[in-house]
Order: structure tokens, then sequence, then C-alpha cells
């Protein structure tokens, strides 16, 4: 089955990644796409030779897709992404899933009313280490879930400085754009919620939050902490590390070289490296699942339910960040 793929939002991260993901996998093939801005489509159907569209609407309505893409900027993908599900065409939306927790939830019970897949491009989230550590952490191997941190720290000044997708305010910063990995990776991994959150943003004088740092409480009782900065300097790695403490183990996750380790109750260890060949940052990751999704071949690495949690989790930081207050939440999510 070859599975027919559109690409809505044709910004730097879909040329970069999606488009080249879909045209190196062997099943999908890219059917249509669409951008508000023809300068931005235009290209790609000189390019490609593919049907270009401005109004989703009209490409949901052409029969040429059985999925698509969502890559517009953050605070956009509620309506093009619910309007896709709605005409029955499955969903791979960009992180953050939305910017608000309501739009979220929409999303997915949207999905679930229209039978439709939703899912996300959490890049670390798809490699053989995350099935382990969920494995891991949902199974017991590890005890009872006590405490969890993790920490992203990335070159973003560029972007938080000149990027609309990033640097308008409501739609970009620190949370939206990086600090969300953590949070989708905490949802996978543990199968919970937060239900209470406490957090300090600091802006660096810019319109956005910069740096990022929050205390939460799962449903299930396990606390934890997460930072997050844009300030690394050029040059330095990317870092996005997640570790998971139970009563009897633990588990180190490495989003963003696709490593694990879980340290067994026995003392033993087992460690998980990424296919060497192929990259450790799994940027076409996301697309490649999507068909494998949508043919019936994979599982959804990155479910709508366990995005909208994490989408929960980054609203009530704002929040609590802008009134200097913990923020109750009433979780939804129960994996």
């Amino acid at each position: 089955m070859t599975v027919r793929l559109g690409v809505i939002g044709l910004g730097w991260w879909a040329r970069f990644s999606h488009l080249p993901a879909i045209a190196a996998a062997p099943g999908l093939r890219l059917t249509a796409v669409c951008d508000a801005d023809p300068g931005r489509a235009d290209p790609v159907r000189a390019d490609l030779g593919v049907p270009v569209f401005t109004d989703p609407a009209e490409l949901y309505a052409s029969g040429l897709v059985d999925g698509v893409v969502i890559a517009t900027p953050h605070a956009t993908h509620h309506a093009p992404a619910k309007a896709a599900l709605e005409s029955g065409v499955h969903v791979l939306v960009e992180k953050p899933m939305t910017t608000s927790a309501a739009e979220a939830w929409d999303l997915v019970a949207t999905a679930e009313r229209t039978r439709t897949h939703l899912s996300v491009g959490y890049t670390g989230q798809y490699s053989a280490a995350a099935v382990r550590v969920r494995q891991a952490v949902r199974e017991g191997e590890i005890g009872e879930l006590v405490c969890v941190n993790g920490d992203f720290s990335s070159v973003m000044m560029n972007l938080l400085t000149g990027t609309p997708t990033y640097a308008a305010p409501g739609a970009g910063g620190q949370g939206h754009s990086q600090l969300t990995h953590l949070a989708g990776a905490l949802t996978r991994a543990t199968g919970q919620g937060a239900e209470q959150v406490f957090a300090y943003m600091d802006h660096r004088s810019l319109p956005v939050d910069v740096v990022d740092a929050l205390t939460f409480r799962l449903a299930g009782g396990a606390v934890g902490s997460l930072t997050a900065t844009g300030t690394v300097p050029e040059g330095l790695p990317t870092r996005q590390r997640l570790r998971l403490y139970g009563t009897s183990g633990m588990v180190e996750h490495d989003l963003q070289y696709g490593t694990a380790t879980v340290h067994r109750p026995d003392g033993t260890r087992v460690r998980l490296s990424p296919d060497p060949s192929r990259p450790a940052w799994g940027k076409h990751a996301p697309v490649e699942a999507f068909g494998e999704l949508i043919a019936g071949r994979g599982p959804n690495h990155a479910p709508g339910d366990e995005a909208a949690a994490a989408v929960d989790l980054v609203e009530a930081a704002y929040r609590s960040a802008r009134t200097g207050l913990p923020v109750t939440i009433t979780p939804a999510f129960r994996g």
C-alpha cells in the first residue's frame, strides 16, 4: 500500500525534514501541498510537480491525500488539524500539538469520533530507546515511579529573536518549542498527566520565554522537575535528557541521541543505542512512522492523548510563571 500524504505549511522545517522524509520513504508519496503564501508553495510545485493549494479545506475535499503533515506556526495547528480529521484525513501535527490545552483535547475527541489517526511530531519518541523506556516504566521494571527530572538545553536565541513561529508572544518561546519535547516524553513514558505545576520563566528581555524551570506532581504521585534554556552558545551540543527513578531501579533516556539505560533492581543494566545505519536524531522518523500507522503496519508512537497531556503541563507552566502561583490540573489522560 502506498500512502498519499500532503504537507500543510511549507516553512523551513517542512522543507528540511518532512518533504525529504516523504521522498525517501518507499511506501509514501507526496500528492499535494498547501500554504497560504504562494511564494512558498510555487517552488515546491516547480520542483515536485504536485498540486498546490492555499486553502486546507480545498486540499481535503480534493481526495488526493490519505493523511496530512501539519507544519504551520504553533498557534495555528488546531484549525487545519480539526478540519482534516473531520474530513476523514489522518493527521501528523508538528509539536507542540497546540498551544492551548482545550484545543489539544478537542483534537483528541475529534480523532476518536471520526476514527482517524492523530500523531504528533516528537522526534525523540520514535526510537527503540524510547519504546524500551516506556516499557520499563509502565510495566514496573523499576518499581513504583517516585521522581523524574529532565533538561533541554539548546541554541535558540537566533530563532527566538527573529522567527515569527518562535518569537511571537503566545505562539513561541522555549516552553512551546523545546520544553514540550520533555513533556511529551514524560507523558509517553509514564502514561500519566500532571496534577500540579509550579514554574519560573525568564524572558531575557525578549517577548517570549528563554529559560524555564518547573516542578510538578504526576497523577500517580511521583514528583519531578524539568528545565529548559535556549541560551546555549553556538558550537555547543543540544541536550535532551530525561531520568525516571523508581523504588527499585531507574531509567536514563537521551532523546537527542536515541540512547537509554535501564538500571534494574538486581544491579544489572540494559543499554540501548540507535541503529548505526540510521541517524541517531530521527528527524524523518515521525513521517515514516505516520505512513506505517496509516497503512496498518505500525503503532502510534506519539498519540494525541499523550501529546494533549503534555500541552496541559506546558500551559500550566506558563500560567504559573505569569501568576507566581502553583496551578492545579484535572488530568484528562490516563494511559
